[in-house]
């Protein structure tokens, strides 16, 4: 049976793109699929360095974005994971660590990971999970990152020490650099070429929709005995219409005069493409000195039928609502809440509701600038 550890936890990572230009590389981190769900987005979840020797350990780092617009959230995270290799433990999940994030801000936690030095543990690679929950609407997201452990260069190893990605995810557009270390721990030089295979990913099997089959790339290289060598490759996503989400990078290395590869690395990059948003709010005020009215339609722009709504919003001044029409208004300072009626709870795909309400103010009569339907972000 294996024995367990429990033990509390803090972390980060991110995802990837297309192909371009020569550079250096690292061996696996995972990276999150993006997206922004309930009002955060995993930016990063990554162990710094990816790889160590046995007995080694690492910072793994998860920083967290508020991408909800001018709202404040709040959820907890929860880390676990397991070595891989024999006789070594399960990280059993740890308690809730909480946290909070302004508008626009993030969130960043950093734990060290390692060997957990335990008689009869010989890991092999520690994989870490962390589940992401908000309040008020559950988990989110569930990122992982691995760690890989190395054992001692001996005199017959020529292998790979690191392919890596760093940033570990980019928007579309932009580059990550890849790395590639290799290491020749034989007594002699020894040349051969790597060759670099890259391909767009997503859900689905085959190439995602508007994405195009990437050519592969190789470079040659000579190491001396005891050296290593690094060689690196610009990646992204290289067509604004391409939805991917991720790629994956394949490096084989192949030796001279050995016809099959003598060693295969795979490293993920993440593409943080942006969020569609599901409804459209307008706010159309008419004012006069101490009131004013104001007209909001709620559009669904999604696939799916909205089946009871509440649409949320912050006044930046001192308005007060005093009566509204075509929905039931509740404020909280200045926090605002207008929830369906009996007979207009469902908004049709490309369809619309329109309420309105009256108000007072004193010193300020800007309007909200950012409105929420269900919890959702609308513009």
């Amino acid at each position: 049976m294996l024995r367990r550890l429990l033990m509390s936890v803090l972390a980060a990572v991110l995802p990837l793109a297309g192909l371009l230009a020569p550079g250096a590389a690292h061996a696996a981190n995972a990276a999150p699929a993006a997206g922004c769900t309930g009002g955060v987005s995993v930016r990063q979840f990554a162990f710094d360095p990816s790889n160590v020797p046995l007995g080694g350990h690492s910072k793994l780092t998860l920083i967290l974005q508020n991408c909800g617009g001018g709202q404040t959230v709040q959820g907890s995270t929860i880390w676990y994971g397991h070595y891989t290799g024999q006789g070594c433990p399960v990280i059993d999940p740890a308690y809730p660590v909480p946290f909070t994030i302004a508008p626009e801000g993030s969130y960043t936690l950093t734990e060290t990971y390692g060997d957990p030095g335990l008689p009869g543990c010989r890991p092999d690679t520690l994989a870490m999970s962390v589940s992401v929950g908000v309040t008020g609407v559950g988990p989110v997201a569930t990122p992982t990152a691995a760690l890989q452990f190395i054992p001692a260069c001996t005199v017959s190893d020529f292998r790979v020490d690191q392919l890596e990605f760093n940033p570990l995810a980019v928007p579309p557009g932009q580059l990550s650099t890849a790395t590639l270390v290799l290491q020749n721990c034989t007594g002699q030089t020894v040349t051969g070429s790597t060759t670099w295979v890259s391909r767009l990913t997503w859900s689905g099997p085959d190439l995602p929709p508007g994405c195009p089959a990437l050519d592969p790339v190789g470079f040659p290289y000579s190491i001396a005995a005891g050296a290593t060598a690094t060689v690196t490759l610009q990646l992204g996503d290289p067509v604004a219409s391409c939805r991917a989400d991720g790629l994956l990078l394949t490096v084989n290395v192949y030796q001279s005069g050995v016809t099959n590869p003598v060693a295969v690395a795979q490293a993920n990059l993440g593409i943080i493409q942006p969020t569609p948003h599901s409804c459209k709010v307008t706010y159309a005020p008419s004012n006069w000195p101490g009131g004013f009215t104001a007209d909001v339609t709620i559009t669904n722009n999604g696939t799916a039928p909205i089946n009871g709504w509440s649409l949320g919003f912050t006044f930046p001044g001192d308005q007060l609502v005093t009566h509204g029409w075509n929905a039931t208004f509740t404020q909280n300072d200045e926090t605002v809440t207008a929830s369906n009626l009996s007979y207009n709870a469902t908004i049709a795909p490309g369809a619309s509701q329109s309420i309105g309400f009256q108000g007072t103010w004193t010193s300020g009569n800007a309007s909200p600038m950012y409105f929420a339907v269900n919890g959702e972000l609308c513009y």
